[in-house]
């Protein structure tokens, strides 16, 4: 991808606070999507607390290694002292040695690699999260059925261990994973999958919410939506009031904002000290959205102040 380009693939928000004494913190997120605006906001937050300037650029769609590795040089152009990354791929391992080669730490938020952050992570229990969305599964089909499990890309840390946890949770309230298939967020491909064995299934699990909004648009498609129950990841406007409507049964919703504010705080730790600090995990666990307790995720979408 040529720099001249660059701009049409980036998400070209970003907030500089005029506090030079406490330095620069880059962050790039994974993507542009409601999770990582309120990522932003909450990173906002811890860093005007701290008076350092924050500067957040990343890719407009999940999976751009190439975008966040140009944004990531950028970043450093700006003075950034600390990083905080969301990878797409592997790829940003290599690249993040040699920024702690040259004194600059990092972090990684929301999802890790097989190589951990010098800094750490900090990010969801993906794993717990995708178990409870089994379990909430189990339940309410009444530990019998079959579901389907469609998966968002290889690879991808974060999402493997919700679609892990929801495969072990199901099968162990009596359910049995029917369909277990890469399908990403394309909604023909979901319909595809789905109507291959639609009359045999009684439920569905989506790990994120492009995969959950593709889902979604599928199942009304195929004019089943909620006549299954879909357990899906995230929640937005669309998600949102489809649990509202009863097309959909669940969201499991993380806390974006917590995670945005503790990465700038432990980002300015280690930047006060040095660039040394020693490797930490904070995994934050989600919270399981229904019709009853909707409201729980108004709030988190709109409270100022995320918990420390």
């Amino acid at each position: 991808m040529r720099m001249g380009h660059l701009s049409a693939v980036l998400l070209l928000c970003c907030l500089a606070l005029p506090a030079a004494a406490g330095g620069c913190v880059g962050m790039v997120p994974a993507g542009d999507t409601l999770f990582w605006r309120q990522v932003e906001i909450g990173a906002q937050q811890a860093a005007r607390e701290l008076q350092v300037r924050l500067y957040y650029r990343g890719p407009l769609r999940e999976g751009g290694v190439e975008a966040q590795l140009q944004v990531i040089e950028r970043l450093l152009g700006h003075g950034c002292r600390a990083l905080v990354i969301a990878p797409a791929d592997e790829a940003i391992a290599a690249r993040v040695r040699q920024l702690q080669a040259g004194g600059i730490p990092t972090l990684y938020m929301d999802r890790g690699l097989s190589e951990p952050a010098p800094l750490g992570l900090v990010g969801t229990d993906n794993f717990a999260a995708g178990y409870l969305a089994g379990e909430h599964m189990a339940r309410l089909l009444q530990g019998r059925g079959r579901v389907a499990l469609l998966r968002l890309r290889q690879g991808l840390h974060s999402t493997g261990e919700r679609e892990r946890g929801f495969h072990l949770g199901a099968e162990a309230g009596g359910l049995q994973v029917l369909i277990d298939r890469y399908v990403g967020d394309d909604s023909q491909l979901v319909a595809q999958v789905l109507a291959e064995q639609l009359a045999q299934l009684d439920g569905l699990f989506t790990p994120n919410s492009t995969s959950s909004r593709a889902a979604l648009a599928a199942m009304r498609r195929l004019h089943k939506a909620g006549q299954r129950v879909h357990i899906g990841f995230d929640g937005d406007e669309v998600l949102l009031e489809a649990l509202r409507l009863g097309d959909m049964q669940a969201l499991l919703v993380q806390q974006p904002r917590v995670i945005g504010y503790q990465a700038v705080v432990r980002a300015h730790q280690a930047m006060a000290a040095g660039g040394i600090g020693q490797p930490t995990q904070t995994l934050l666990p989600a919270r399981l959205i229904t019709r009853a307790n909707m409201t729980d995720l108004y709030e988190s979408l709109h409270d100022a102040a995320p918990a420390p």
